[in-house]
């Protein structure tokens, strides 16, 4: 397009996730600098650079590429000198984190980490697929990220989000979504595949889906139903959730007091 239209427009990558797996699961795919209209790529550290939340890398191919209006020249150390940064004042402790991550493991520290990974995340994946209840919907053998997105195969009395629920009685926290617009009537589950995620772990978080499905199986549909009220109700992460109770004034030694009001009623989200 740049060539027919005469125009001269760079491409910026987001590889939030992407861009400490690629390099060294499929070190052959051209997603980087290595393609001339690439001229930014930004990183999260505390994705899969194994660093904890907070930090994340922004890198232009030259200086000329990096927006103006971004630098700040100050001159309060005594000489003029360029600022560069999104967030102005925060400790430096995530970044010395990312650093010392990096030097210690190195590239090999990395390929061999990240292969893991992706080994683990095929296993699950196959493990998964191997149950007859689902259908796998993320790419598998490095073609993709580290992880498992996966839904039900076939149409049941429950459905991906009551799955995800059973889940979290067992203390598993595997998120379930809609899809897009146009095809929100598709659910899907997504399990992330991070370092200490291990292979027997993952033989117990798959151990747990079978016996969650298992269980909802055993429960009729009204029941079902009943259980997403009562969690919709009463869920803390609901803004739906309320209770109501009745209030009535007390004195300081705990008695009633007589008055001609109604009770109120008081609610409070759960």
């Amino acid at each position: 397009k740049n060539k027919e239209n005469g125009w001269d427009v760079g491409i910026h990558v987001d590889a939030a996730s992407g861009g400490f797996v690629a390099p060294f699961v499929v070190p052959e795919l051209e997603w980087d600098f290595r393609c001339s209209r690439v001229v930014s790529i930004n990183v999260s550290g505390h994705k899969y650079g194994m660093t904890y939340a907070g930090v994340g890398w922004c890198i232009w191919r030259s200086p000329e590429y990096l927006p103006k209006s971004l630098i700040f020249n100050i001159n309060y150390l005594g000489s003029e000198q360029a600022s560069f940064t999104l967030n102005f004042s925060k400790g430096a402790a995530h970044v010395i984190a990312q650093y010392y991550v990096l030097i210690r493991l190195g590239r090999n520290g990395f390929k061999k980490i990240m292969s893991n990974l992706t080994a683990t995340a095929d296993h699950l994946a196959a493990r998964l697929k191997a149950t007859g209840y689902f259908e796998i919907m993320s790419e598998t053998g490095g073609r993709g990220l580290p992880l498992v997105a996966f839904r039900l195969k076939e149409k049941h009395h429950f459905n991906e989000f009551d799955i995800s629920s059973k889940l979290r009685e067992r203390g598993w926290i595997v998120p379930a979504y809609t899809m897009a617009p146009k095809v929100e009537h598709l659910k899907m589950l997504r399990v992330v595949v991070r370092e200490d995620f291990s292979r027997s772990r993952c033989e117990i978080l798959v151990r747990d889906i079978i016996a969650a499905v298992r269980a909802l199986e055993a429960v009729d549909e009204e029941n079902i139903n009943k259980r997403r009220e009562h969690i919709e109700k009463h869920s803390l992460t609901s803004l739906h959730a309320s209770h109501e109770a009745t209030y009535k004034p007390k004195t300081d030694d705990g008695a009633d007091v007589e008055t001609t009001e109604e009770p109120k009623a008081a609610k409070g989200i759960c």
